[in-house]
């Protein structure tokens, strides 16, 4: 044993001290295949633990003896078992190096681990207890941590926690030692796992203690002992994720402290950064108490002026401004925004006008982390913040110019349109910005351009040139960052100019591909990736003709970025590449994540910490994996849905792997999975050429067996997953998910889960949901109307699904809707934000609308609350109210008619010069209901005018159905108002036939029906030499695929006019070709299209049937095609006379 003993330290040593690689690998080698294969290591490596003189011999030993410990415990003789824990104890008491003595406890807690169980080390406690207890410091030192060590692995002294908090009552308040003072910190914050809700008395005594670990907090605060504070602050955060409510009575007290100690100048930056991490944990985990307490305004007044301190150059590296602008972000995204903003705004005023650019550089940034969380808050006020911001853009100083940039970015990405509409304010700022010498500069000015252009369609026609300039020059001096900034800022031009931006293709193309070869290094990694994506972006803008000749190459190249986008441009064209993509996205479904640890042979640290940076390494390449399993699943539905039966052979392993993701530990996993298996079962259900499904239950028409088939493994995964997330915003894809499902594929998809789904949705509206539940507190719940937008946004998420449900169950939803209803009404009162109140109202009129007659029974609830919704001082919600009492109206068999003269004087201002259109739009849609189903209530003379005066509608063109219904049965009633008004009703007609998307295929095809009979009754009309012809006739399939051109401002003594030549791209499509002025110089000619063979009387017949007319104007030239001579003449017609009025 000796000769043994003496081997193993030998060997030891070597591994140690050698300066040879080869003798480690050597040393380590034999340790591994001809030491630690026998069971007498154990004693071996105690003997070398308690008798080597060099400190660290002893101590790997303990680091091996540990491990082998768990390997060979159980094989021991009891004798060598008592020999080595007896010996145990009685060495750590001795050594005096700390690592050592550490490395000595994990042993300890890990024989403890095993032995204390059974009750087979009874000396233990009793020895701990002693040594907690004893005079000497050393010896109080080695039985507090020893307490930690065991709590850290095994609940083994579970039984013993009122015993040990008595102890630790003590020792946190120790008198010699801050060793044993912060160990017993360590050791209450491991110990509290093990209390359970029920322990009243233990969790009562731990709380008695919080205000000593402060103290001793504060103590290592004070004499700059960073690397004990941070093992404080660690505890702390700990105690706040417990279910048990340990620090919800000093939470005040905490959150002054450790605001004190992220504004104090003295400590380091490091500590001051835990303490600030703390707050932003406590806002997330205690923010019930945050707010019952009124702790957001000295919050926020607290770290402001952190805020305004330097930040380092690493824009990586953490600083206490960095931190607090992170807390104010976590205030503004999980508190009420009434709570939050007018406290910051008032503070944002402020320092922008200090003289200091620091104070105005904060102001700028603390803007830009409120505003995700404010967003319908700021609506009304977006002016003012605008202003600010323009403000900032302008300041003198770089760093405002800067973090105005980042704010900019934040508004337009949140107020896309409202951005767009100031783009001639805005965008020569930025432009101005992106000429600028500092990188910091121009990174940020394209990071907001890129937000920017997002929302700008077609207003960015007139920048494109400029831009472009700038963002290809910017291309080629730009470094880092920057580069892949102004890669994503093309993307997002191409996006908004779609295929204007075909000039500039080529060019950028090019440069594009160059980037997509780049894998040096991580920056350019990140460019490789971006410019993929832009790619994909640009492809998707100029269409699959221009981009053909770049695609293989391009698929050399691909990353799944760019499949997914590609796959979108192609669709059935991307069939052959999925052999190659599809298997490796699988692969990347089913990476596993618990083979990543790389064991380190040469262990000459104290173990915990190498544990810590071993569990770190094993988290950030977790994390990795998790990314690239979100891709994987986004990229596999989208794949699907656009591919089509091309990827059939796919589908059962991939539903396999996406089903297996939905648990998945990372939410954004959680929620791409999800998405895939809805889009999956759109595409099926896509693919599967049903029939339209009819609302109600039992379903009456059935989903192909293959949909139902998928539809049976995805809804009840879904339900399960959903009552186990506590993700909101997992939740919240979940119910929009479910929402688009429905709506496609009908009752069909919900019918046997129905009320499953129904009671996840009370659950939310309850808020009682798994996802809305904050760790345990003292007190109850705030007030209902105070919460995050967050929180709005999941109640918003489920009503809209109780609405979709409404729509596809019609009159079966009446059981759900007695409790949905009263749930959703709630939310409509004067207290609750302009964003809750249109939720509310819109939601329950989709549910009114949605039930058809099922209504019925709810009509005397709702309809005084959606007369008063009409009246609201927000416009969105006087919109909702009008499509509501719309929908009431018409679906209620209560008769409503009575109420109808109120009822019209509440409607009449919404027809009066409303800032938003949707208002009069629904307004217009409201009063047609109600004209239709009790005709003879309304005053139609009286009506009519403001009706039709308000018309075409401008933005809701849902409403378009039952507005033109009632035009068209009114015609055929022949109305006498619409009879005195038809020429004002046809120029109408006329304008919306001429739209692409405005009117649903029965409406058009009804209003096309009417107007040939009014040609044919009314010939003083004149139908057949006006554009109504045309638009008819094409209707019909006459010019279908053809060209055809429409004639505007062609009336008596108009100036101007033009003629617009539009390429008929299916049967209800129009794409605009061309648009001529018709000046002095415009040219007419018409000759037949067929060439005519004078010998051959068909011949001769064909050609009288085809006729091209072309028009040339200012060196431009168009050719209208048609088959129809009447309608031919009759555009001559008025081209001639525009001609003589040009």
């Amino acid at each position: 044993m000796e000769q043994y003993v003496a081997n193993l330290q030998q060997t030891l040593q070597k591994v140690l001290f050698s300066n040879d690689s080869n003798q480690i690998k050597e040393a380590t080698k034999a340790l591994n295949t001809q030491v630690f294969v026998e069971r007498d290591c154990v004693p071996a490596l105690a003997h070398i633990v308690e008798t080597s003189p060099q400190k660290e011999v002893r101590q790997l030993s303990a680091v091996e003896l540990r491990k082998q410990v768990g390997n060979w415990w159980p094989k021991l003789d009891d004798p060598v078992k008592a020999a080595v824990k007896a010996q145990l104890l009685k060495l750590i008491v001795n050594e005096q190096e700390p690592l050592s003595r550490h490395s000595t406890a994990r042993v300890i807690a890990t024989i403890g681990r095993i032995e204390i169980p059974t009750s087979s080390w009874p000396e233990l406690l009793n020895f701990l207890f002693q040594c907690c207890s004893s005079s000497t410091a050393g010896h109080r030192e080695v039985g507090v941590y020893v307490i930690y060590a065991i709590f850290e692995v095994t609940d083994a002294f579970a039984d013993n926690l009122r015993q040990l908090l008595e102890l630790f009552g003590r020792t946190i308040v120790d008198p010699e030692s801050l060793v044993v003072r912060i160990t017993t910190v360590q050791a209450l914050g491991k110990m509290a796992d093990f209390i359970e809700d029920d322990q009243k008395d233990e969790i009562t005594m731990l709380t008695e203690l919080v205000p000593h670990m402060v103290h001793v907090l504060k103590q290592c605060l004070d004499i700059g002992d960073e690397e004990s504070s941070a093992k404080c602050f660690e505890v702390f955060e700990t105690l706040l994720l417990l279910e048990i409510p340990v620090l919800s009575k000093h939470i005040q007290s905490l959150i002054e402290f450790f605001l004190n100690v992220g504004a104090n100048n003295s400590y380091g930056p490091a500590p001051r950064v835990q303490g600030l991490s703390f707050l932003m944990w406590a806002i997330v985990y205690k923010k019930t108490k945050v707010q019952r307490l009124k702790l957001v305004g000295p919050m926020i007044q607290g770290l402001m002026p952190i805020a305004a301190e330097e930040e380092p150059e690493d824009l990586d590296e953490d600083s206490p401004a960095r931190l607090a602008f992170k807390v104010i972000n976590t205030l503004g995204t999980n508190l009420p925004p009434q709570q939050v903003f007018p406290i910051a705004s008032e503070g944002i005023l402020t320092y922008m006008q200090n003289p200091n650019p620091l104070y105005r550089k904060a102001a700028m940034v603390t803007l830009a982390v409120l505003i995700e969380g404010a967003v319908d808050y700021i609506r009304p006020k977006f002016n003012d913040m605008l202003l600010i911001v323009c403000t900032g853009l302008q300041d003198p100083e770089a760093i405002v110019r800067r973090a105005a940039c980042m704010a900019l970015s934040s508004l337009a990405e949140e107020f896309d349109q409202d951005i767009a509409e100031n783009h001639a304010t805005l965008l020569p700022l930025v432009f101005n910005l992106m000429n600028e010498p500092s990188p910091e500069i121009t990174r940020q000015a394209c990071n907001a351009l890129d937000s920017i252009l997002e929302g700008l369609g077609d207003n960015i026609l007139q920048y494109l040139p400029e831009l472009m300039q700038k963002l290809l020059n910017m291309l080629e001096h730009a470094q880092g960052e920057t580069r892949a900034i102004v890669v994503a800022a093309i993307g997002s031009a191409a996006h908004a100019s779609g295929e204007q931006f075909t000039p500039y293709f080529t060019e950028v193309a090019k440069r594009l591909q160059y980037l997509m070869k780049l894998q040096s290094n991580e920056d350019e990694l990140m460019l490789r990736a971006v410019s993929t994506d832009t790619l994909g972006a640009i492809a998707e803008a100029v269409g699959k003709d221009a981009f053909r000749p770049y695609l293989n190459d391009l698929m050399s190249l691909a990353m799944e970025g760019v499949w997914l986008l590609v796959a979108q441009v192609f669709e059935d064209e991307f069939s052959p590449y999925l052999p190659a993509i599809v298997p490796q996205l699988i692969l990347s479904c089913q990476l596993d994540e618990n083979a990543t640890r790389v064991e380190n042979d040469t262990e000459d640290l104290d173990d915990q910490d190498a544990d810590e940076t071993e569990e770190d390494l094993n988290y950030t390449f977790k994390s990795a994996i998790a990314e690239e399993k979100e891709v994987a699943a986004d990229t596999i539905g989208e794949l699907f849905s656009h591919t089509g039966s091309a990827f059939l052979p796919y589908v059962e392993s991939a539903v396999k792997e996406l089903i297996e993701l939905v648990n998945h530990v990372a939410d954004g996993v959680r929620k791409a999975s999800c998405t895939a298996l809805f889009i999956f079962l759109r595409t099926f259900y896509g693919l599967s050429n049903s029939q339209e499904w009819k609302a109600g239950l039992p379903v009456a028409v059935p989903l192909h067996e293959n949909v139902a088939k998928l539809n049976s493994l995805v809804i009840p995964t879904i339900i399960a997953v959903w009552g186990d997330e506590d993700d909101k915003m997992v939740v919240v894809q979940i119910c929009q998910e479910m929402i688009e499902t429905v709506k496609l594929c009908g009752p069909g998809i919900v019918a046997e889960n129905i009320g499953s789904i129904a009671e996840q949705l009370k659950l939310i509206f309850e808020k009682k949901a798994y996802c809305q539940q904050e760790l345990a507190d003292d007190e109850g719940l705030l007030d209902e109307d105070e919460q995050a937008e967050a929180d709005a946004l999941l109640i918003s998420a489920a009503s809209d699904l109780v609405g979709a449900l409404a729509d596809v169950l019609g009159a079966s939803f009446v059981p759900y809707a007695q409790v949905f209803i009263p749930q959703i009404a709630k939310y409509y009162k004067k207290s609750k934000p302009s964003s809750e109140r249109s939720m509310s109202i819109g939601s329950l009129g989709e549910i009114a609308n949605g039930m058809r007659n099922g209504i019925t029974e709810f009509t005397e609830q709702l309809f005084p609350l959606f007369v008063k919704a009409l009246s609201d001082e927000e416009d969105e919600v006087r919109s909702n109210g009008a499509f509501a009492i719309g929908a009431l109206c018409q679906n209620t068999t209560v008769d409503v008619s009575s109420q109808y003269p109120s009822l019209l004087t509440a409607l009449y201002p919404l027809f009066q010069g409303q800032s938003l259109p949707n208002v009069t739009d629904n307004a217009c849609g409201a009063v047609a209901r109600m004209i239709m189903k009790h005709p003879d209530a309304v005053p139609l003379d009286q009506v009519l005018p403001v009706f039709v005066q308000a018309l075409p509608l401008k933005c809701d063109f849902e409403e378009n159905a039952p507005v033109y219904t009632l035009l068209l049965s009114l015609i055929r009633a022949q109305n006498v108002w619409v009879g005195n008004n038809l020429p004002k009703l046809l120029s109408i007609f006329a304008e919306v036939l001429s739209k692409e998307d405005e009117l649903k295929p029965q409406t058009r095809q009804e209003m096309v029906e009417v107007i040939k009979e009014l040609n044919q009754q009314f010939p003083a009309l004149n139908i057949g030499s006006t554009p109504l012809n045309v638009l008819c006739a094409a209707e019909n399939g006459k010019l279908e695929n053809r060209i055809l051109a429409i004639i505007v401002n062609t009336q008596a003594g108009v100036e101007e006019s033009c003629v617009f030549i539009i390429k008929r791209t299916g049967q209800m499509a129009g794409v605009i070709q061309t648009v001529l002025p018709v000046y002095f110089d415009f040219r007419i000619s018409v000759a037949q299209t067929k060439p005519v063979d004078k010998d051959d009387k068909q011949s001769i017949q064909d050609s009288k049937n085809d006729f091209t007319l072309k028009l040339f104007c200012d060196q431009i030239e168009a050719s209208v095609q048609t088959d129809d001579l009447e309608t031919l003449q009759g555009l001559l017609r008025e081209l001639r006379r525009s001609h003589l009025i040009a």
